[in-house]
């Protein structure tokens, strides 16, 4: 982790040139040096003559004490310009985010500034804070992710079904469309959920289904996500979730016979072949399919 995200004096001592030549170098090298020093660069063309900072502390004592009003002087306006420029450039890059995403049948492996690591699922993306992350260690997700929170101060998931609050723990989310799910592998994990008082503390073997705008409870024996051993298991899920996940892997769509997607499914397909992760899941529906010869459209009979 570079020091000017976990040092909150490592800019301003830059600015008034007060590094040590072994920062300086350092911070030269890092990835957002040029926009800081593009920043300071504009804020010196508006600096203003020397002022009487002793003078101008009692003026602006009295005038907020007895409410005198002063002639707004160029000098003033100077001053206030490089102040928003700093400001506005400094907020600009200190909420500026970096995110990471897969795509379909891929996944990815992220480790944060505070070291703790994220294993990414197909279609799903993650996003955090670029600066002084770990002063908020807060990620947004979308779609699904394992998680090995290293202990620290408090780290927030934000899904568009709620917030998970952990201190040091290991648990997958999965946040799709028409699903969410919440298994804790260890440590303990808090589920707040969206626009409600309602939440759900999970420990070891825990796990959370939101199934129809209600919370279901149940315990899961596997000591890491199905889906890390090339796996995707379901207990009574709706067929649409199966032929959702079967997308996301394959990278396939389903064309023809209209079926009923609302049945429930309660079994497994591997992630590493096609035809036999249909023939898993829809020849015990009683589906009928064929196959393009490209392998990205299954059509249903």
């Amino acid at each position: 982790m570079e020091k000017y995200e976990s040092d909150e004096t490592y800019i301003a001592r830059w600015v008034a040139g007060e590094l040590s030549e072994e920062e300086l170098s350092e911070f030269k090298k890092s990835e957002a040096y040029k926009g800081f020093n593009r920043i300071n660069t504009i804020a010196q063309h508006f600096k203003a003559p020397p002022v009487d900072t002793r003078d101008a502390l009692i003026k602006t004592k009295e005038q907020i004490t007895f409410g005198k009003k002063q002639k707004t002087t160029n000098i003033t306006w100077l001053s206030i310009a490089a102040s928003v420029v700093i400001i506005l450039g400094v907020f600009g890059l200190f909420t500026s985010t970096k995110s990471y995403t897969t795509a379909y049948g891929e996944q990815l492996a992220v480790t944060l500034p505070d070291g703790s690591k994220i294993q990414l699922n197909a279609d799903s993306e993650i996003e955090h804070k670029r600066f002084f992350w770990l002063n908020n260690r807060e990620v947004s997700l979308k779609g699904e992710a394992y998680f090995e929170v290293e202990k620290g101060g408090d780290f927030v998931v934000q899904t568009a079904y709620g917030d998970i609050s952990v201190l040091g723990t290991k648990f997958n989310i999965k946040t799709r469309a028409k699903t969410f799910e919440l298994n804790c592998f260890e440590g303990a994990v808090r589920f707040d959920k969206i626009a409600s008082e309602e939440y759900h503390i999970l420990k070891r073997n825990d796990k959370i289904v939101l199934s129809e705008a209600k919370i279901v409870t149940e315990k899961a024996e596997e000591s890491i996500p199905n889906w890390m051993n090339g796996i995707s298991v379901f207990k009574e899920r709706p067929l649409q979730e199966v032929l959702d996940e079967i997308r996301l892997q394959y990278n396939v769509t389903f064309q023809g016979k209209e079926i009923d997607l609302s049945r429930l499914f309660t079994g497994s397909f591997l992630h590493d072949d096609l035809e036999k992760a249909l023939k898993s899941t829809l020849t015990p529906m009683g589906i009928s399919y064929t196959i393009s010869e490209n392998k990205t459209v299954v059509y249903l009979q």
